[in-house]
């Protein structure tokens, strides 16, 4: 099947939108849009997976873009009254979006339009979640009032009624009550704030690393939240919220194993809509890998060098100390086992090396993303 020319700039024009915008929102390349719009219908060569993008984006049926043009001015809408909607989002999360739209076939406008719902039921889930847990706290604060001497006059008998543990049940009683997602009452209560800590105690974000774990859901390439490091979250931004990744094996498998490839995504120089379709076929990962490392910026580019320089040597020592080794153990050149230690020094180094290139590296994303954020008006609201 292909695509009337005439229909597809018909229906772009009447929504009011350009061949940017419509990319982004149908993940298809600006310049296959172009291409679609000029050349005549004969000649087309196109895939159903670009209607089928084309079709969404445009909240038709795809026989209406391989037909005729509508007769009728009356633009398509989503909604009886559509409002269009501004957001600063980071050029990861405009990744996402992209990510997810590739995944599950679901366009960044369904995902903002279902976006209240999602929220909802996860936030209610989370207040649930402790309500639970504070049903256990109180179970347990019973069972131990029915010990003989343990509450009044043994382990806690100098606390009694109107403790730490009662005003923290009372203040997370209320917090659940308010609805306080966050924690951010319990922070600002004086009798309990100096206990708690939001980098590990944001009862949201925690409840989403739990639900992660309660799903079953053990492959981080899939959906990552909120790593742990030295027993504190990891916090995204704005802080209320866990630090998250999401198709990365997705993302691995676009950059070809790459990792200045996947660099270059996540700065965001270059967005999935933005590269060549005839270098998005399965068999295209080596040519599609190249353009994408080519687009990254000098700074960035020159650490992605170092690193790789730094693993090639990394290599050889791991190479030389095995032919040692294997030398020593059949008695051959006893004299080269004084070089293992020398060798063993330079792993040390290089490893130190290579994880200070590579936070280095991890900064600089950060920054260029950033710079590169910005408000981008239009159906994906991003």
């Amino acid at each position: 099947m292909k695509i009337n020319p005439n229909s597809l700039r018909r229906l772009r024009e009447r929504l009011g939108v350009t061949r940017s915008q419509l990319a982004e929102w149908s993940g298809i390349n600006k310049r296959t849009i172009q291409r679609l719009e000029n050349e005549p219908q004969q000649c087309q060569k196109t895939r159903k997976y670009t209607l089928e993008c084309l079709a969404k984006a445009l909240g038709v049926e795809e026989n209406v873009l391989t037909g005729p043009p509508p007769e009728s001015d009356k633009a398509p809408a989503y909604d009886p009254d559509p409002v269009q909607i501004g957001a600063q989002v980071a050029p990861k999360v405009r990744l996402a979006y992209d990510l997810i739209k590739r995944r599950y076939g679901v366009s960044a406008t369904e995902v903002i339009n279902m976006a209240p719902l999602f929220f909802a039921l996860l936030a209610e889930g989370s207040l649930a979640w402790r309500s639970e847990k504070l049903k256990e706290v109180e179970e347990t604060k019973s069972r131990l009032e029915q010990i003989e001497g343990f509450w009044r006059g043994g382990t806690l008998g100098s606390v009694g009624e109107g403790t730490l543990r009662d005003e923290g049940v009372e203040g997370e009683e209320d917090s659940i009550a308010k609805a306080d997602l966050f924690g951010e009452h319990l922070i600002s209560d004086t009798s309990i704030h100096n206990f708690f800590d939001p980098s590990r105690d944001n009862p949201f974000a925690s409840y989403l690393c739990k639900l992660k774990a309660k799903l079953g859901i053990t492959d981080d390439g899939k959906v990552k939240v909120g790593e742990k490091k030295d027993g504190d979250l990891v916090f995204g931004s704005p802080l209320k919220f866990p630090d998250y990744d999401i198709c990365r094996d997705e993302l691995d498998s676009i950059a070809n194993g790459s990792s200045s490839a996947k660099v270059t995504l996540e700065a965001g120089h270059v967005k999935l809509s933005e590269i060549p379709e005839e270098l998005m076929v399965e068999d295209a990962g080596e040519e599609r890998a190249k353009w994408l490392e080519d687009k990254l910026s000098g700074t960035l580019k020159d650490l992605e060098k170092e690193i790789k320089d730094l693993e090639k040597k990394r290599k050889e020592v791991d190479d030389r100390i095995a032919e040692i080794r294997d030398n020593l153990s059949k008695g051959i050149y006893i004299e080269e086992g004084l070089e293992i230690g020398e060798l063993l020094a330079e792993q040390v180094r290089l490893d130190e090396r290579r994880e200070e290139m590579a936070k280095r590296r991890e900064e600089l994303v950060r920054s260029l993303q950033k710079t590169n954020s910005d408000i981008e008006k239009g159906g994906d609201g991003q």
